[in-house]
């Protein structure tokens, strides 16, 4: 959207029927505005033409619908040169950042993916919120569950949440969250998700998890295995606290790959989302992953 511009009058002296002249003309083009305005209503056009995004599968859609303010993290360069390197790699690539001022900045963050594991950390919030709602404990087998899904993302742990949560629990999470792209059928393995939805999901992942479980899901998040903290969390620590879930698969357009993160430091947090398919392999996706974290996190 381009900014406004107010265009002022200056004060001139003109001679009497000069004046009356010039206020003649201007009463003329007031005139003419009106028809102007008449004409497009009864036509049915608009005066807005800014294009809108598109939220449906498979539009390559971009957009920065607002920027970060001077002190937000990450910087306005870092983001420019984020979607520079985004745009050069192979296979399809979205990201989408809530910087530390509740911005939200886009790269293709409306299409539409498998989520992959991603997922797995709605499941986790929206089966502990069911826990809260309904007043119930925490059972061993269930926390088993928990860990080895968050942990080690573990496919038959998943399925033994989903079983409790179901696609019910999962929408009532994403209505909550103000999502606006996601899907869900069956199993929690046919999730679909943008970069958008879980970017705001994780930037307020805290408030939407029940109280009394804060800091169980924080604690779960933050202690993924290390042989799958690769990508955000290999460039932001030990100088940012940094809670995640990443998911990877194979299939017809090659390797899908994956990363959320939350980011945490004396006080100030943000969220990254950065989603691919149709990578070459794993680790490509993988350095795609990374290589975007460290230009958001570049000054």
């Amino acid at each position: 959207m381009r900014p406004s511009r107010r265009i002022g009058a200056e004060r001139i002296g003109l001679p009497n029927r000069t004046r009356a002249l010039a206020v003649l003309s201007l009463v003329a083009l007031g005139a003419t505005a009106l028809l102007l305005v008449a004409k497009l209503s009864s036509s049915g056009s608009s005066a807005d033409t800014t294009p809108r995004p598109s939220t449906f599968a498979g539009v390559e859609s971009e957009r920065v619908p607002s920027r970060p303010s001077r002190n937000a993290l990450p910087s306005a360069r870092g983001i420019r040169s984020a979607r520079r390197f985004a745009a050069q790699r192979q296979g399809r690539v979205a990201f989408a950042v809530v910087d530390t001022s509740g911005n939200l900045i886009c790269y293709r963050c409306g299409l539409r993916y498998p989520s992959a594991s991603v997922v797995k950390a709605m499941l986790l919030v929206a089966y502990l919120n069911r826990l809260a709602g309904k007043n119930e404990p925490l059972t061993a087998d269930h926390e088993e569950d928990l860990h080895s899904m968050i942990r080690v993302s573990d496919n038959d742990a998943a399925t033994a949440i989903w079983t409790h949560v179901g696609e019910r629990g999962l929408y009532k999470l994403a209505a909550q969250a103000q999502m606006t792209g996601f899907a869900v059928a069956d199993t929690w393995g046919r999730a679909r998700i943008t970069a958008e939805d879980q970017a705001r999901f994780f930037a307020d992942m805290v408030d939407l998890t029940a109280p009394g479980y804060r800091d169980y899901a924080r604690a779960l998040l933050l202690s993924i295995v290390a042989e799958q903290s690769w990508g955000i969390p290999e460039v932001a620590r030990p100088q940012w606290q940094v809670f995640f879930k990443g998911g990877w698969l194979t299939n017809e357009r090659g390797s899908l790959v994956h990363q959320v993160a939350r980011l945490e430091r004396e006080g100030s947090s943000w969220a990254i989302a950065v989603l691919t398919d149709g990578n070459p392999s794993d680790s490509y996706g993988r350095e795609t992953i990374r290589g975007i974290a460290e230009h958001l996190l570049a000054r």
